[in-house]
């Protein structure tokens, strides 16, 4: 797969700034003629001046103003850090920061520097490789278990034995392991050609490439295993290695043979076993987001989703104060952003060109929470707009955005330089203090609704028809509770409304007092703190 297209945007973002003072030399080498106007600086004293003019672009964002640097002469730079017989990591690391560029060779080597497989010390390159790609060797003919091959113990072991020291347990065991890995490697790429050229999912040499090396991971391992997610972090790593087109020793050892050099360095041949320290080492530094025993805890990912949810608050408190009024809890998105360092939420080349940062970082992997960060602010107007659901889904399935204005805004928030846009009308933390409390319910405006109840419900029945009472109260027949409703005068008053005049004289001497949803029978009976009484012969009934 050719990356080469994003080359322009990693230039682009790359360009320099005044010059600062150089830093002192550690070696100093003639530059090509083709780079004459710097031909007094050495190769270290280059790498750093154009870092620190790259880093100081960054925050500031006068890219008019600056000087531009071309694109070879950028690989110029970063080649010439590599040549000192021994490497100065802090240059390494500036450079990388900013992005490797997309010539042959530079980003496998600068990642097997900054994840510590190869030493700074670059005498002790070649028996380091060679020690390490023998040990791989070694350890794929051991740990790959065949029961089958183990001739002479056939007759004390066998298929069903569960012995500990039984080969075909080991062997079941295995199986179980490479199965799991099995269904993720498939799920790697897969749209990749590089992956999937032969268009049977999973069948490549490069997926069997790892599988071999996350089951031999699992079992170096055996208190964390094969995680689901894994391969996600693997993948990069090996495609970063396998697609190198070149063999280049960089001055590596100056004695060795073509022959050597081409065995030795070349990243291509080499790339499963190189693949696998790199991954390691790396997992020794994450592995904490994989175990679940310590998902709970500060020092596993959901204290990582805290302190992403903590920086949020404390670059842009009004949308942090947004997300949580609509109960958007971060581990909802920020889980997989965490834990898999956002392999999934880019195309491959961008998350190359991430992770150059992430390795770059001396506090890794303080970095990733300033672009997860960005990658926030950067669809802030969406969130704020958004509903829970509209919200929820859009972090799930991150929009394509430019990755370079992303990858700007994280720096601008590292350097303490983002400034929050003005809260809107009636947003903000001064709002939510403003807001007026939400009503709830208290005796008193219970009391007030039933006192109100009780006068409608009393014209109501001051409307009834005389003619109608006259006869109800006559044939002493039970009053429909479904739509009728009496005044019942106090108690006091020993003489039920049977008439016209006994209905006036009640309203007129004392308002009657209306109970809704109160029964009553022939008995005597209390309700709210005064007494009623009704004659004998009347029905039980609602008012």
């Amino acid at each position: 797969m050719d990356n080469t297209e994003g080359t322009p945007a990693v230039e682009a973002s790359s360009a320099g700034a005044p010059d600062v003072p150089p830093a002192p030399s550690v070696e100093t080498h003639e530059p090509p003629s083709s780079v004459d106007p710097e031909s007094t600086l050495s190769g270290d004293e280059k790498a750093f001046k154009a870092t620190n003019s790259s880093e100081s672009d960054s925050g500031s964002g006068s890219e008019e103003c600056a000087p531009k640097i071309t694109f070879n002469e950028r690989v110029h730079l970063f080649e010439e850090a590599l040549k000192p017989s021994v490497i100065d990591l802090s240059i390494i690391r500036n450079l990388a920061v900013q992005g490797i560029p997309e010539a042959p060779g530079l980003r496998p080597i600068y990642w097997k520097i900054l994840l510590n497989y190869l030493p700074i010390n670059k005498a002790n390159w070649t028996r380091d490789l060679t020690s390490m790609r023998k040990t791989y060797t070694e350890w794929m003919t051991e740990l790959f278990v065949d029961p089958h091959e183990a001739e002479e113990e056939k007759r004390d072991d066998h298929p069903l034995s569960t012995s500990t020291s039984s080969k075909w347990n080991a062997f079941f065991k295995d199986t179980e392991i490479m199965d799991e890995i099995e269904k993720d490697v498939k799920r790697t790429f897969p749209h990749l050609h590089f992956f999937n050229h032969d268009k049977h999912t999973g069948s490549t040499g490069h997926y069997e490439a790892l599988r071999r090396i996350l089951f031999i991971y699992a079992k170096l391992n055996p208190g964390i295993r094969y995680v689901q997610g894994m391969n996600e972090i693997l993948g990069p790593i090996y495609y970063c290695f396998a697609t190198d087109p070149i063999c280049n020793a960089y001055g590596a050892d100056e004695g060795l043979s073509p022959t050597d050099v081409s065995k030795l360095f070349d990243w291509k041949e080499n790339a499963e076993a190189d693949a696998f320290f790199c991954f390691t080492n790396l997992m020794s530094e994450i592995m904490n987001n994989f175990l679940k025993t310590l998902d709970r805890s500060e020092v596993g990912v959901s204290g990582s989703i805290q302190r992403l949810n903590q920086l949020l608050r404390e670059q842009d408190e009004e949308l942090w104060m947004n997300l949580e009024e609509k109960k958007l809890n971060p581990q909802f998105y920020s889980f997989r952003w965490i834990t898999l360092l956002l392999s999934q939420e880019f195309e491959l080349p961008d998350v190359m060109r991430l992770w150059d940062s992430l390795f770059a970082d001396q506090w890794r992997f303080r970095f990733l929470y300033y672009f997860c960060c960005a990658m926030l602010i950067c669809v802030r107007d969406r969130l704020l707009a958004g509903t829970f659901a509209d919200n929820l889904k859009l972090l799930q399935s991150y929009p394509p955005i430019d990755f370079q204005i992303i990858h700007r805004t994280a720096h601008d928030l590292r350097d303490g330089v983002w400034e929050p846009p003005a809260p809107r009308p009636g947003t903000g933390p001064a709002a939510a203090k403003r807001k007026p409390k939400s009503r709830t319910s208290s005796p008193s405006i219970i009391t007030s609704s039933l006192s109100q109840l009780s006068v409608a419900t009393h014209n109501i029945t001051a409307n009834l028809k005389e003619k109608s009472r006259e006869k109800f109260f006559s044939s002493g027949a039970m009053l429909p509770t479904s739509s009728a409703t009496v005044a019942v005068p106090v108690s006091g008053s020993d003489t039920p409304p049977s008439s016209s005049s006994s209905s006036s004289s009640s309203s007129s001497s004392s308002s009657p007092r209306i109970l809704p949803g109160t029964f009553f029978n022939a008995k005597e009976e209390k309700s709210s703190g005064f007494t009623i009484s009704l004659p004998k012969g009347w029905g039980k009934f609602t008012l």
